[in-house]
């Protein structure tokens, strides 16, 4: 019988599935162990893994009988790609499958940031009532929103930004033009599109073209008060630009649901304290029930099929 490691939470349903015709190990937080991983890997037909989990050289190597990584999710920046290439490892990922879950997080990141929603719960609840000061929140409506990567995620974020009337540009280097489905969308070079935009958006895969690539310079292109969502990776921005630019108000809000590091500690996180109109939170849009069910199908799915089981 085949044997799979899955390292990190996963549909219970699904890694039942597995069980039935594998011999599972599962362990959701196993990923926090590298030296227990590498003691079970030598045995491992298969290893299922979020992006916490580090597929790295070492592990590879000692990964003997590897046959597939499983990734739960469509980043690959925690797996020795090239390595895996070399060793005729084949990688699944589950491209797709949390599409609308990072998408309605954006949409949803755009409206509390642009309403100033929830930022007023501790002054309501102790009387202080700041309407006055929140009156100066900002529709969607007629507003414009840039879209950096215009893949699955970004494609899904326009097609909901639309039904609010936005104005839509892109900048995505590998892609000329739009399907007709898309016509609505504007391609436009990086600097018109934070030139442009109220509200700018990331959703590009973590590389050395992609690495800082909105930094001091990229936001001071930005327009005063707009606001900035990533939900790609940490290393994508510059995070003490976007914390500087948040107190001085060039920023209008932000939303971070990435960070260089993971998981942010309580010393790592000290520098986002009391940053004004900030959203953080921790790796979670593409996380939700029916993502979950539908990433760890696809991959259970995708397992079975290669073993012709």
């Amino acid at each position: 019988m085949k044997k799979i490691l899955i390292t990190e939470i996963m549909d219970k349903a699904e890694v039942e599935k597995l069980q039935s015709k594998f011999e599972t190990i599962y362990d959701e937080e196993l990923f926090k162990d590298q030296t227990k991983i590498l003691k079970i890997i030598p045995s491992v037909d298969v290893l299922i893994v979020r992006n916490n989990t580090s597929v790295n050289e070492a592990v590879i190597n000692a990964a003997i009988n590897l046959k597939v990584i499983g990734r739960l999710g469509v980043g690959l920046d925690n797996v020795n790609v090239d390595l895996c290439k070399n060793k005729n490892i084949k990688i699944i990922p589950a491209i797709g499958a949390n599409t609308i879950s990072v998408a309605e997080y954006v949409v949803s990141s755009m409206l509390v940031l642009s309403k100033k929603i929830f930022f007023s719960t501790d002054a309501v609840i102790s009387g202080l009532w700041p309407r006055n000061k929140l009156m100066n929140g900002n529709e969607l409506y007629k507003q414009t929103l840039g879209i950096i990567g215009l893949g699955n995620i970004g494609r899904s974020v326009a097609e909901k930004a639309k039904s609010f009337n936005m104005n839509i540009v892109s900048y995505d280097p590998y892609i000329k033009s739009v399907d007709t489905q898309f016509s609505y969308i504007q391609m436009k070079s990086l600097e018109d599109v934070l030139t442009k935009s109220d509200v700018v958006t990331l959703h590009v895969p973590l590389s050395l073209e992609t690495e800082n690539l909105i930094n001091e310079n990229k936001i001071n292109m930005m327009k005063p008060g707009s606001i900035l969502v990533n939900t790609s990776r940490g290393e994508i921005l510059d995070e003490n630009a976007v914390i500087k630019n948040l107190k001085s108000g060039k920023l209008g809000g932000a939303a971070l649901d990435v960070f260089r590091k993971e998981p942010l500690t309580k010393k790592d996180g000290k520098k986002f304290l009391h940053v004004p109109n900030l959203l953080c939170t921790p790796h979670i849009s593409g996380l939700t029930n029916q993502s979950n069910k539908r990433v760890s199908s696809l991959i259970t799915n995708s397992v079975i099929e290669f073993f012709n089981l």
